[in-house]
């Protein structure tokens, strides 16, 4: 009997329905992002929705490769009390957005891409990155999962991504805090510490973790 009455409460949603959450749970807005995704033609996006189907095959090793719950896509009632009670959004920059989020600081904010997460999280944006993780020698691309905070809350020691003036986001482990004259000692990975006063730079984000791209 309980097996039925869930049945019967689900909501049956379409290949378009799923798609749009797809593209919401990923943080991509266009078909052909999503096509690039799947590794399949913008067209066959598009026939799916026309047609009502989909390849559940291509759908189900998208969602286990992102950690995407399958419940969120394909029941509308679990998707909307799932996304309202346990998930926030939260604003992804991805480097190929940088110099369009820099520009829209001075004009009509940028509405940034979002991604759901838990609202338990100790982290409220993301910024993909270039560094040289621990015990590695060369740098990969990251996502690095921040806090923003003010440059009196800067503490040695620790990692931060740094939008600096006619230098974009730059991530840097702080050496030294000299607020008497407000500046800061920095180092980055083959580079020699350099010293940056604050009116250079435009946010400061500290880095609670990183996940590899």
């Amino acid at each position: 009997m309980r097996k039925i009455a869930l049945q019967e409460n689900v909501i049956q949603t379409s290949s378009s329905e799923v798609l749009t959450r797809l593209k919401v749970l990923l943080g991509v807005r266009t078909a052909k992002e999503l096509a690039e995704i799947f590794d399949l033609k913008p067209n066959t996006i598009s026939s799916w929705k026309k047609r009502n189907t989909m390849s559940y095959a291509k759908v189900i090793e998208v969602c286990h490769h992102f950690n995407i719950d399958l419940n969120e896509l394909f029941f509308s009632d679990y998707q909307n009390l799932s996304i309202d009670k346990s998930y926030r959004n939260i604003p992804i920059i991805y480097i190929e957005d940088y110099l369009e989020y820099y520009l829209s600081m001075h004009a009509k904010p940028k509405k940034l891409k979002q991604i759901y997460v838990p609202k338990q999280v100790g982290f409220e944006i993301v910024i993909q990155l270039y560094t040289t993780l621990k015990d590695q020698v060369n740098a990969k691309l990251v996502y690095a999962f921040c806090k923003k905070v003010q440059f009196a809350d800067i503490t040695m020691g620790e990692n931060y991504v740094f939008l600096l003036k006619n230098k974009g986001f730059q991530k840097y482990n702080v050496v030294e805090v000299d607020k008497k004259n407000n500046r800061i000692s920095l180092y980055k990975e083959t580079e020699e510490l350099s010293w940056v006063n604050a009116k250079e730079i435009v946010e400061v984000y500290h880095i609670v973790n990183y996940l590899s791209c």
